[in-house]
């Protein structure tokens, strides 16, 4: 989620696949600018990954049987088309460089041929035994390890926190849809992992079992954006209105009060609120040619088209609601 996150904010056109030759794959570009990098998540409770760990080759098992042949194997697939073939961890890989000083936790990438020859060295060797014969030289250019700073007890809070300051870049008034949205990624995400891709035929089949595009993430900020629209957002132009029309201060204040009552009820599920809401969208949805030029008008024509009441013992109001629905509706 956070790569696809990066990913789009970048800019950056892209197919996301999950669980498919490796745990996630990043496709990008077509034809000659075609690339893919290659991402084998590896996570551990404790302790650091070393070249000797990963390098490690079970007795038994299919080739490739190491970490690192397994990651080599990539490139060893699809050859000039592999930009990154990156071995991912919560954990840092404890090694040295070439110039003997040693790898740490904050380190981040580090490009695999960029070890001590020694540590270098007990890698080539597992790659050799997976793959006999000559292997690809650029694999000095392309075999990565990669730490990234998410707890195994607490990454979902912080997962949550890099959605969030996603949301809130898009537009301040967006951070309260921030779990909405983490939800939706989480979701999608989740049906990826969870099926099997031998049904697949074609890569359109293949994208819609496995795939999520930079597309699909703009779908869903879209989403989000008509989601985050709210009554603080759109009550100025509303006011404007309503003074026009005569209101005063108490009655407005009253009706802005309402309105945002109503609205944090709907967002944080509550069922009365929920009812009244799919009331509402059934008749603005039975009703649009009832839209008025004004927003006074539209109310009042949507209130005698339909049977909208108080909800009893709620801060909010039928009028409220109706006025939140109808300017949600308006886009």
């Amino acid at each position: 989620m956070a790569r696809i996150l990066d990913a789009y904010q970048n800019g950056e056109g892209f197919v996301a696949y999950f669980d498919f030759f490796d745990d996630l794959i990043f496709l990008t570009g077509d034809g000659d600018d075609a690339a893919i990098c290659f991402y084998q998540m590896k996570s551990r409770a404790s302790s650091a990954w070393t070249p000797t760990r990963l390098a490690s080759r079970p007795a038994k098992g299919d080739l490739p049987k190491s970490i690192v042949g397994k990651i080599y194997h990539n490139l060893h697939e699809f050859g000039v088309l592999v930009r990154k073939a990156a071995i991912i961890s919560n954990q840092h890989l404890q090694a040295k460089y070439l110039d003997g000083s040693k790898t740490g936790p904050d380190d981040g990438e580090i490009l695999l041929s960029a070890l001590s020859a020694d540590d270098h060295g007990v890698l080539v060797a597992a790659i050799e035994a997976d793959f006999p014969g000559d292997i690809d030289p650029r694999h000095s250019e392309v075999l990565v390890y990669e730490r990234i700073a998410l707890d195994m007890q607490s990454f979902r809070q912080t997962l949550l926190g890099m959605v969030t300051e996603f949301a809130n870049a898009i537009g301040p008034e967006y951070a309260v849809s921030a779990q909405p949205l983490y939800q939706a990624l989480l979701s999608e995400i989740s049906r990826c992992t969870g099926t099997v891709a031998s049904s697949a035929k074609t890569l359109a089949d293949l994208k819609k079992q496995k795939g999520l595009a930079a597309s699909d993430v703009g779908a869903l900020v879209e989403q989000m954006k008509r989601r985050g629209r709210t009554p603080t957002e759109w009550w100025p132009t509303v006011e404007t209105e309503l003074i026009a029309d005569g209101w005063k201060t108490i009655p407005l204040r009253r009706l802005s009060l309402s309105c945002l009552e109503y609205w944090r009820a709907r967002e944080r599920g509550d069922a009365i609120a929920l009812d009244l809401h799919r009331a509402l969208a059934e008749l603005l949805t039975e009703h649009p040619s009832l839209m008025d030029d004004t927003i006074i008008g539209t109310m009042v024509a949507y209130k005698i088209a339909g049977s909208i009441s108080d909800p009893v013992g709620e801060p909010y109001t039928g009028q409220a609601a109706l006025l939140v629905e109808t300017m949600e509706s308006l886009g």
